[in-house]
């Protein structure tokens, strides 16, 4: 619970950094999609702890490629309920593709950091 929750928060923060001020009346929308994500890592983390425990095979670079699949579906989540940007610009399908691959890896990074607190919290736990 603690990593969902500090997860949540952080990415509070850097989405409303990020905001207009005041935050624009869709920014409800990132939230929600915030607090999904931190539901995700609140149902990941015992198994990445799990994973820690049993010594699993490849287990950090499986964490990375989930968050790699967890970002490219948030950035298309955003992409198909917030288009936003200029009216009459049509992004080009590279720019398409920075957005998909630079969430992608904010994703993967993301878990990885997620699965190196599981683990850190599981060994705390085990004191």
């Amino acid at each position: 619970m603690v990593l969902a929750v500090v997860f949540f928060a952080v990415w509070l923060v850097i989405l409303l950094a990020g905001a207009d001020r005041p935050p624009p009346p869709g920014f409800w929308r990132v939230v929600l999609l915030d607090a999904a994500a931190a539901g995700i890592v609140y149902w990941r983390t015992p198994v990445y702890a799990g994973w820690c425990a049993t010594g699993r095979r490849n287990r950090a670079l499986r964490a990375v490629l989930e968050g790699v699949g967890a970002g490219i579906v948030v950035a298309g989540l955003v992409m198909l309920f917030n288009p936003g940007g200029e009216p009459g610009i049509i992004p080009s399908w590279r720019d398409r593709s920075i957005w998909f691959g630079v969430v992608g890896v904010v994703g993967a990074v993301n878990a990885l950091l997620v699965y190196w607190g599981s683990c850190l919290i599981r060994r705390l736990a085990a004191r």
